[in-house]
């Protein structure tokens, strides 16, 4: 059985090399693209070592320069000698695929760095006491070693040009129809044409405004759709008895308070039993175990992905996730956790919904209404987040007093790829059934003025 040899080319080393001797304007392209140890040859480390160091020394390069740089070092014989440096360019045929040499030599060096990766993740393994902490370390390593990969090239304006004249095109013969998930509400559709993949969502409000209920909603919406979508739901506030609980309520029009106490006339109960027949059909998955870091939601997410299971994320809420360890203060530990839901976002290319806390400072203002800046505290969020969306309850705060019972403003603070409005637009929230409705104007009045209130 023939011996396996550690992935390299020889060859694409070589011609890589010459082609400084050939054309020194290149050294700018090759230092860019290669370090020193993607060079798996000894000689050829040595050698691009060399050219490196005169490089940044502004000395012109050629045999004359390199053999002396490398005599100096007393370092000739381990580069191969006069003679293999004098025959380098000999062995390089052109310059004109230099770019194709550089990603040979940087796809082995990756290859080499995931064996070697391998290798230590194997021998830790017989060590690990924590099974959690010894997956998150692997897969953090495997993570930053893939993401060393050769970067694509750069596209043409023309290609682009075409790629948005095309999809264009494909807009316009839509005729207004959704590019993305369908959300249920047609408002917010308006401003996001469906949730779309690849974006993180965020939905901030304070306390009590209705952000789970309105997660639900959206998750039920999207769940019910023709294609029957997968979508998670990690809940790290409430129990998944809770939440179907609200899922329930709102499915079949019954009170909550009348649920929990179990008192229902005959008509609520076949209610019920309709809203449960038509909620198991739904691929909705819960997830409360109390997953904490970002990190293990992030591979959870992953395996659904895998098995084909999953087209959207909701996160119940942001700011109960923890980053990694070492992190020395909230504001980065959170700017962490919204910069991996994004990166998942992408990388699943999935809309992932997480909710968030809105900073206390919007209490102590006399206008109550939210601003971009009570999420700065939190971090990066606002520059991670695709689209940033504020709920605010005007009779949470007047009560009784207030004009408008029963309406949730659903405010566009960040829109990416499309317009805001911050003045927002209005949503009926039947609170003690955890649904939110369209509104529907007749004669200035909404209706359900006379629900019940309850807690987020």
């Amino acid at each position: 059985m023939a011996q396996k040899t550690i992935p390299h080319s020889v060859d694409a080393e070589q011609n890589v090399l010459g082609a400084v001797f050939i054309d020194p304007k290149t050294i700018q392209s090759i230092t860019d693209s290669l370090a020193v140890e993607d060079f798996y040859n000894r000689r050829h480390q040595q050698i691009y070592r060399a050219i490196i160091e005169l490089y940044k020394e502004n000395i012109d390069i050629d045999y004359t320069t390199l053999i002396d740089r490398l005599q100096n070092k007393d370092l000739l014989e381990d580069a191969g000698g006069s003679d293999y440096i004098l025959g380098l360019s000999d062995t390089t045929p052109s310059v004109v695929n230099l770019d194709h040499y550089i990603n040979i030599i940087r796809d082995k060096a990756v290859v080499r760095n995931m064996m070697n990766i391998s290798k230590t993740i194997y021998e830790k393994g017989f060590d690990a006491e924590d099974m959690n902490e010894f997956i998150v370390e692997a897969e953090k390593q495997i993570f930053e070693a893939a993401r060393s990969r050769r970067t694509s090239d750069f596209i043409t304006i023309k290609d682009v040009t075409e790629d948005v004249i095309e999809k264009t095109e494909d807009a316009k013969n839509l005729e207004g129809e959704l590019t993305g998930l369908d959300t249920g509400f047609e408002r917010l559709n308006e401003y996001t044409l469906g949730l779309q993949p690849s974006e993180l969502y965020i939905i901030a409000a304070r306390p009590s405004m209705g952000k789970s209920a309105f997660a639900l909603n959206v998750a039920t919406n999207i769940a019910k759709l023709e294609n029957r979508p997968y979508v998670a739901f990690f809940s790290l506030e409430m129990g998944v008895d809770q939440l179907v609980g609200r899922m329930l309520s709102s499915e079949a029009g019954v009170a909550s308070n009348k649920l929990r106490r179990g008192e229902l006339n005959n008509y609520e109960w076949q209610q019920l039993s309709v809203a449960s027949d038509r909620l198991k059909k739904l691929n909705i998955l819960f997830d409360d175990s109390g997953t904490v870091k970002v990190t293990d939601l992030r591979q959870k997410c992953r395996k659904l992905a895998q098995e084909n299971r999953l087209d959207m994320v909701v996160i119940d809420y942001l700011q109960l996730l923890s980053g990694t360890s070492g992190q020395t203060n909230r504001v980065q530990e959170v700017s962490e956790i919204s910069r991996t839901l994004k990166e998942m976002a992408r990388e699943l290319k999935i809309p992932v919904i997480a909710l968030s806390q809105l900073s206390r400072s919007v209490e102590q203002r006399p206008d109550k209404l939210p601003i971009m800046a009570d999420l700065r505290e939190s971090g990066s969020i606002e520059q991670d987040a695709d689209v940033v969306l504020f709920l605010f309850r005007d009779d949470y705060y007047t009560k009784d007093q207030s004009e408008r019972p029963n309406e949730v403003d659903v405010m566009v603070a960040k829109n990416r790829s499309g317009a805001t409005n911050m003045k927002g637009f209005p949503l009926i929230f039947r609170k003690n059934y955890s649904q939110f409705k369209t509104k529907v104007f007749s004669g200035g009045e909404s209706e359900d003025s006379d629900l019940i209130d309850v807690d987020d």
